[in-house]
C-alpha cells in the first residue's frame, strides 16, 4: 500500500500542498480536518478534480479550505475520486487560492476563525453605509449568537465569501467581535426602534406598512412587546423585500442601519 502523506496546516499551507501535489502529477485524495469540520480534495495526475465539504462540492470548496490556517491533513495516494464537480483548470484554481490566500490573511486580522461570533456596533458614522442584498443577508444573520460558519451554514453561503463580507462589515465600523456570547442575556429593543422602523417603512410601502410588519413578527415568532435585539435586522431585512423598487429599499436600509446602531 502506497505512503500516507500526513502533516499540518500550521507548518504547511494548503496551497503549498496543492502546489507540490500538482508538480508532481500525483493522483489520489487529500483530507484535511479542523475540528469538528472536515473536506477533501481529489486530485487525478496532478488535475484537483473534485473537492467536498459537508454539502459543498467543486473548486469554492478549494477556496473555503484555504482559509483553514490550522488543522491536520493527510493525502492517500491512488484513491479514485466518486466523482468530477471541477470543471475549471488547476493553474486557474491555484492562481485563485493564492489571490484569496492572501485575502484570507487580511481576514484573520479582524476574524481570528469561522466560529467568532459578531454583533451590529452602536458607535461609528453611518453617512456612507450602503450595503448590497448579500450584505443585508449576512446582517441580517448576525445577532451576537451566531457564528460566521453557523451564518455561511444557514444562508448555504461558502465561510470565505461570509468571512469577507464580515470583515468588510467590520472594518467599515459595522459590527464587533463578541467576546462572550454564552453568557450574553436576551435584549429587548426599545420602543423607539418600531417607531422609526413604521415610519421609514410606512413612508416607502404606504399605510399597509404596520400592517406587514406585525406580520413579519408573528412570522418570527416573537411580540413586539418583548422583540429581542438579536433579530432587529432580521426583521428589517424580513420587510425590506416587500419593497420592490431596488434603490427605495436600498434608502430603507441605509437608514435602519442607523436605528440598528442607536
Amino acid at each position: 500500500m502506497a505512503e500516507v502523506l500526513r502533516g499540518n496546516l500550521a507548518q504547511l499551507s494548503l496551497l503549498d500542498i496543492l502546489k507540490m501535489l500538482s508538480a508532481g502529477n500525483r493522483s489520489g485524495r487529500l483530507d484535511i480536518h479542523q475540528g469538528a469540520k472536515s473536506g477533501e480534495i481529489y486530485l487525478q495526475y496532478g488535475n484537483l478534480v473534485h473537492a467536498v465539504s459537508g454539502t459543498h462540492l467543486g473548486e469554492q470548496v478549494v477556496y473555503t479550505l484555504m482559509g483553514w490556517l490550522e488543522g491536520d491533513f493527510s493525502f492517500t495516494p491512488d484513491v479514485e475520486a466518486p466523482e468530477q464537480s471541477i470543471s475549471v483548470s488547476t493553474e486557474q484554481i491555484l492562481l485563485e487560492a493564492a489571490r484569496q490566500a492572501d485575502q484570507w490573511r487580511d481576514i484573520k486580522e479582524v476574524l481570528s476563525s469561522t466560529d467568532t461570533v459578531f454583533n451590529i456596533s452602536a458607535s461609528g458614522s453611518t453617512n456612507t453605509v450602503s450595503l448590497k442584498p448579500i450584505e443585508w443577508q449576512v446582517l441580517a444573520q448576525i445577532n451576537g449568537e451566531r457564528s460566521v460558519i453557523e451564518i455561511a451554514d444557514l444562508l448555504d453561503l461558502h465561510e470565505f465569501d461570509v468571512a469577507k463580507i464580515i470583515y468588510g462589515l467590520t472594518t467599515a465600523g459595522l459590527l464587533y467581535e463578541v467576546t462572550d456570547s454564552k453568557n450574553a442575556f436576551r435584549e429587548i429593543v426599545d420602543e423607539s426602534f418600531f417607531e422609526q422602523l413604521l415610519v421609514n417603512f410606512t413612508e416607502v410601502i404606504g399605510p399597509i406598512g404596520p400592517i406587514i410588519v406585525e406580520d413579519e413578527i408573528k412570522l418570527l415568532g416573537e411580540d413586539r412587546g418583548a422583540f429581542p435585539q438579536s433579530k432587529a435586522a432580521e426583521l428589517v431585512e424580513r420587510v425590506s423585500l416587500e419593497i420592490s423598487d431596488s434603490a427605495k429599499r436600498a434608502q430603507f436600509q441605509k437608514q435602519m442601519v442607523a436605528v440598528l446602531r442607536g
